[in-house]
C-alpha cells in the first residue's frame, strides 16, 4: 500500500504571453485539511511535502532557464538539444501528484 503524500495542491506551468517566461500557478484543494476560506480571508498552511514539491518545480524552472540561456549561445552547434524541455518538466511535476485528484475542486 502506498504511503499517502501530504500534497493537496496542483501546480500548472504556462507561458506568459508578453515576456514568453514561464508562470507557475498553484491550485488549492478546498477540502484539504490545511486550507480554509473565511468571510474575508483565505488561509493555507503548506505541508512540508508541499513546500518540497514547490521547491522542486522552481529548481526545474531554473535549470530550464539556464539551459535556454546556454542554448542561445550555442544554437549553431546544437539547435535541437534541450537541457530540460517543457514536456519533461510537466511530466516530472505531474508525476508528483496525480492531476485527477484536483479536477473536482476547480
Amino acid at each position: 500500500m502506498k504511503k499517502p503524500e501530504n500534497i493537496y495542491i496542483s501546480l500548472q506551468l504556462r507561458k506568459e504571453q508578453n515576456s514568453g517566461g514561464l508562470l507557475l500557478d498553484i491550485h488549492f484543494n478546498r477540502d484539504a485539511p490545511n486550507f480554509s476560506i473565511d468571510q474575508d480571508s483565505v488561509s493555507w498552511s503548506p505541508t512540508i511535502e508541499e513546500l518540497d514539491f514547490i521547491g522542486e518545480v522552481f529548481d526545474l524552472i531554473a535549470k530550464n532557464k539556464r539551459g535556454a540561456e546556454s542554448r542561445s549561445h550555442s544554437l549553431a552547434d546544437s539547435p535541437t538539444t534541450r537541457q530540460v524541455d517543457e514536456t519533461t518538466l510537466l511530466d516530472r511535476v505531474m508525476d508528483k501528484k496525480d492531476r485527477k485528484s484536483f479536477t473536482s475542486d476547480r
